[in-house]
């Protein structure tokens, strides 16, 4: 999971707790005391499933943990070729960093702290993750 996915995990985990314990308080029933117990444990256990599944299984969770991975281990390994509207191979790049982009531009600092700009209505940029 994410840092963000741990963080509302133990805030609803706390909730949870909070709430078993305020009604094993309020009843001092042995009873529902059990029970609130029982069933804090089992939503805890429920929510970690979820937010497993939902990290796992569906391709948002999977974009998350990759930009996570990403952030931690200052970029992913990728390589970047650059070709001309002929089709030639004008320049390639190859190294860990993330990259920026919008309408007409792809913009990346490489491992040597070298800032590239390629602009590329002109031609086609192919950026494959390794």
């Amino acid at each position: 999971m994410t840092l963000g996915g741990w963080i509302f995990f133990g805030i609803m985990a706390f909730c949870i707790v909070a709430i078993a314990v305020g009604i094993a308080v309020y009843n001092k029933n042995r009873t529902s005391t059990i029970a609130a117990a029982i069933t804090s444990v089992l939503l805890i256990l429920a929510l970690l499933i979820g937010m497993r599944a939902y990290y796992h299984r569906t391709e948002s969770g999977k974009r998350a943990l990759k930009t996570w991975h990403s952030e931690i281990h200052e970029g992913i390994d990728r390589q970047v070729r650059v070709y001309d509207v002929e089709g030639e191979l004008i320049a390639e790049y190859e190294g860990k960093f993330d990259i920026d982009y919008d309408d007409d531009r792809i913009i990346f600092d490489d491992q040597d702290g070298k800032r590239h700009v390629i602009y590329y209505p002109t031609g086609t940029v192919i950026v494959d993750e390794k």
